[in-house]
């Protein structure tokens, strides 16, 4: 009798067991699956920056053919920037002369160059906070690598950066001048200011024309500062 009741109690002990054992095998294939799914996202992003490093091999191969410079990390890094944004300084006199022949006032050239660097930081801005909800998404799919994630969104902006910078190399290799048509002048200037700001407001850490430290001129069209500095995203 004793022993009918020992065993009346263990069966539904042994049960349990039997449940718990098996809803610790499911959980087991359930983190597996997740992790399966983390390496193959992991793998297609490796993929990725291989194919990103490819690439940049590319552009370098070419600019030695062409004799044109450019960074083995980055065409677009601070230093060119710099540079880019300085042909656009060298244009200006005759940008200045162009716009002075078509009576246009050097206010309404300064609110056209700010708004146009302005227009092309609140672009850009909108469009890291689309890569960032991306990665957001993936960091938290992915709980174990947010250094890793972390690197694969800032190797994301700077591919936006690339293409609109060879968006524009691939539809004219030479940014030319247009010539003496005051309205083409002036459409010019709007289409570099916008394409430098957008590039400068990709780069790491944001950059712009340093228009703080540009100091007061005699001459009302002065209005490029000779430098470009570092800012933060909101500034």
């Amino acid at each position: 009798m004793v022993t009918q009741q020992k065993q009346h109690h263990s069966r539904p002990s042994l049960k349990f067991k039997e449940q718990e054992s098996e809803a610790l095998k499911q959980k087991m294939h359930e983190m597996e699956a997740q992790l399966q799914r983390t390496r193959s996202a992991l793998k297609e992003k490796d993929e990725e920056l291989k194919s990103f490093k490819d690439r940049v091999a590319g552009d370098v191969a070419l600019s030695i053919k062409t004799g044109k410079t450019m960074s083995l990390n980055n065409p677009v890094n601070k230093t060119r920037l710099k540079e880019m944004y300085d042909s656009l300084r060298c244009d200006w006199p005759k940008i200045k002369n162009s716009l002075k022949s078509n009576q246009t006032h050097p206010d309404s050239a300064k609110e056209l160059i700010l708004k146009r660097f302005r227009e092309a930081k609140e672009e850009m801005i909108q469009r890291k906070m689309l890569v960032d909800k991306v990665y957001e998404t993936n960091v938290k799919n992915a709980p174990g690598a947010p250094q890793k994630v972390d690197q694969y969104r800032q190797l994301t902006i700077q591919n936006l950066q690339l293409t609109l910078y060879n968006e524009r190399q691939g539809a004219s290799l030479q940014r030319t001048f247009p010539g003496g048509n005051p309205q083409e002048v002036w459409e010019y200037l709007g289409s570099e200011c916008y394409w430098l700001g957008c590039l400068m407001a990709l780069s790491n850490p944001p950059l712009r024309p340093d228009w703080e430290n540009h100091p007061p001129s005699m001459d009302k069209w002065d209005l490029l500062p000779r430098n470009i500095t570092t800012v933060s995203l909101n500034e």
